[in-house]
């Protein structure tokens, strides 16, 4: 049966997935697939250039053969930084990306683009001062469901006045930083930004980075405002107390994510009512989490992405060692999984010992380690003591991350570099195998245990070397670099994990086994187990209720 066979509502659906050069592929097959396929070559542009700009200006805005202007076929436009770049000889500029001379040309593409169903748009106040019809153009937008603007100030906010979309679900708003581009007499405040999350009834996930008011909103003015129950997902990145102030204005919220601006006065959020239970908080450090702690109700899923030193370091934290702050939080948050990245000797009763008690709820816990011991003497050895640690813990899945040593200065603690290469050597083996032997110890030690991650189980190789003195045990684990995906993690602050092994935990006839699975059935397992909140005999029917 030949493509073309079918009938051009047919192939009008199937050539919707396509896009750029697939798009521009298949419409040269035929005068019937260019007819149909054509307009999907301009759905989706990136622009990353001053030239590149010009150049789209100049193919956006001719007809194709039906009369139509190639921008009415735009659903994606992305204006990168870049495409602000100002000359090499414009001795004038201070700031990269900051030549808007040619504004005008995206006002001319978006007052054409009226079916765009995404932008995201970078120095978007310089440009809308440049081109007030930018403004307009985007107002005029129907269709736009996702949309985000960067180096923005309240009165870039004026973009949302009549705005006409009734279909925007997400806003991404990144406000100006001095230091990176200052925007000169301009402001960030709530009123105007929630004036506009009130009127956009269908939107669920709002984005601000940079968002970072000095003054809150007075008890009686919060109280007079409109709840927005459409949003579920806040996310406040280098952000300062004062903004926290929105979120109880959101009943619905499920999801908060929160990092404060090195700036931001250090503070206690604001007396107020108790928010929502959250079914997920992820903050960057857990002072970030205390100073909000007081409005927090439960916490299905807790996630501190910062290292927590279980020892005194003076200027580390104002909390101290990070012990009793963490179960206190834990206390007030009951949470049923937990992600936490420690530097830990596994052998901190006062932590350990107390986790149950303090997280009753706790059936999902994932723990990136560091040694606590001088990166001169570091072998691993405390790993082993890692299943006693948690063996009070009634966990039905357990993820244990410990990362290859980040490689400090050579001579930090050696006579000489060639030395330093050895014992960093030595260290990635010891790792790996510490890695390695510590499945069926952890097996053994929790009875309730049911699914089991452990990664990064593959050794660098780049550090190792393809010698024969490499341990064979060793070098069998090794992953190519091709088969890496190198992608930045925000939550675990690493580039890449290596390899990650997945294990579910069976009956067998000589007792509990692990039984390999792929990572995808590992985390949708994970998944259904934290998604059972109260009554844990429906992890049971959640978990049968799986295809693997």
């Amino acid at each position: 049966m030949s493509l073309f066979s079918l009938n051009d509502d047919v192939l009008l659906a199937i050539f919707a997935n396509l896009h750029g050069e697939d798009a521009l592929n298949a419409s040269l097959t035929s005068k019937r697939a260019y007819r149909l396929a054509g307009p999907r070559i301009a759905a989706r542009i990136n622009c990353s250039s001053p030239a590149e700009l010009r150049r789209l200006h100049t193919y956006l805005l001719t007809d194709l053969p039906n009369g139509t202007p190639r921008a009415r076929s735009l659903e994606h436009l992305v204006i990168d930084t870049s495409t602000f770049e100002a000359a090499e000889n414009d001795d004038d500029s201070s700031y990269y990306g900051d030549d808007f001379s040619q504004a005008e040309l995206i006002g001319d593409i978006l007052l054409q683009a009226r079916n765009l169903r995404e932008l995201s748009f970078e120095r978007f106040q310089p440009c809308l001062e440049r081109d007030p019809r930018i403004g307009d153009a985007i107002r005029s937008l129907t269709s736009l469901i996702n949309m985000r603007l960067f180096t923005i100030s309240d009165s870039s906010l004026s973009v949302f006045d009549s705005f006409r979309s009734d279909q925007l679900a997400r806003l991404t708003l990144s406000y100006y930083v001095s230091d990176e581009f200052p925007l000169e007499n301009q402001t960030k405040t709530l009123p105007p930004l929630l004036s506009v999350l009130s009127s956009l009834h269908r939107l669920r996930i709002v984005k601000l980075w940079n968002f970072d008011p000095t003054a809150g909103l007075a008890r009686e003015a919060l109280s007079s405002l409109p709840s927005l129950p459409s949003i579920r997902y806040l996310r406040l990145s280098d952000t300062s107390i004062p903004a926290l102030d929105m979120v109880e204005l959101y009943p619905a919220l499920s999801t908060l994510i929160v990092s404060f601006s090195w700036e931001a006065e250090m503070m206690p959020v604001s007396e107020g009512p108790k928010w929502p239970p959250l079914q997920r908080l992820m903050v960057a450090e857990l002072g970030d989490a205390l100073r909000i702690s007081k409005r927090l109700r439960t916490v299905d899923q807790l996630q501190i992405s910062s290292l927590l030193r279980l020892w005194d370091s003076p200027g580390f934290s104002e909390y101290g060692p990070a012990q009793q702050p963490l179960l206190e939080l834990l206390r007030s948050t009951s949470p049923v999984s937990l992600f936490i990245c420690v530097e830990t000797t596994c052998q901190e009763e006062d932590l350990w010992g107390e986790l149950p008690r303090a997280a009753p709820r706790l059936r999902s816990l994932e723990l990136q380690l560091e040694g606590l011991v001088p990166v001169y003497v570091e072998d691993y050895s405390w790993l082993s003591k890692l299943p006693a640690a948690l063996s009070g813990l009634p966990l039905a899945c357990l993820r244990v991350l410990v990362p290859e040593q980040k490689q400090r200065r050579w001579t930090m603690g050696f006579a000489s570099k060639e030395e330093g290469l050895a014992k960093f050597k030595q260290q990635e083996v010891d790792r790996v195998k510490a890695l390695a032997a510590l499945p069926d110890p952890l097996v053994r030690a929790l009875p309730s245990l049911r699914y089991l991650a452990v990664g990064d189980m593959a050794p660098n190789m780049q550090l190792l070397g393809d010698g024969a003195d490499v341990d064979a045990s060793v070098a069998a684990l090794r992953v190519k670099d091709e088969e890496v995906v190198w992608e930045w993690d925000e939550l675990r602050r690493l580039s890449a994990v290596r390899k990650q092994c997945w294990w579910r935990i069976v009956d067998g006839p000589s007792g509990r086994e692990l039984v390999e699975i792929s990572e995808y059935e590992g985390e949708e397992a994970q998944w259904q187990i934290e998604s059972v909140t109260e009554d844990t005999t429906h992890i049971e029917e959640g978990l049968a209720s799986l295809s693997f």
